[in-house]
């Protein structure tokens, strides 16, 4: 049996899913397109299936804000599920300060154009992971919530 408790391994799957995340924005923002084409195609085809109907009436340079929008929405998402609720405003920063470091690097990358817009839109991407994380919190706690209350008022509890 293990000694680890349930929320430390809850921990441990956030901080995994905030290092790949991380890692994911890295690979596909920073690599030499023609070592990361196939990859980065592949997520592009992706999300814009996904996301056709949302993408339909954009102009091309519209869809690529879309696009870098979405990508860093997971990155908020995992900080802000690693911090406190209090902390969220940290999560937003975080996805601007890796989007500022992204753009900066890409200057130096043969293939890469540095677009100080993305980093706006990046951050953007993380403030909607964290939005969603809020979001998913508040349904959560109301649901225990009105699980807890409907216990509390069964003859026999």
């Amino acid at each position: 049996m293990s000694n680890v408790s349930p929320a430390a391994r809850l921990r441990t799957a956030r901080t995994i899913a905030a290092a790949l995340a991380v890692t994911a924005v890295g690979v596909l923002t920073l690599a030499p397109r023609s070592l990361v084409a196939p990859a980065r195609g592949a997520f592009l085809t992706a999300v814009e299936g996904a996301s056709a109907p949302l993408l339909a009436g954009l102009l091309s340079g519209e869809a690529e804000r879309v696009l870098n929008t979405i990508l860093f929405v997971p990155l908020g998402a995992t900080v802000a599920l690693l911090l406190g609720r209090r902390w969220w405003p940290l999560a937003i920063l975080t996805g601007s300060a890796v989007s500022a470091c992204v753009e900066y690097a890409q200057r130096s990358i043969p293939g890469r154009v540095p677009d100080p817009a993305d980093v706006l839109w990046n951050t953007v991407g993380a403030a909607i992971g964290v939005v969603v994380v809020a979001v998913g919190r508040l349904i959560g706690g109301a649901v225990r919530s009105l699980g807890e209350a409907d216990r509390t008022r069964r003859p026999g509890s």
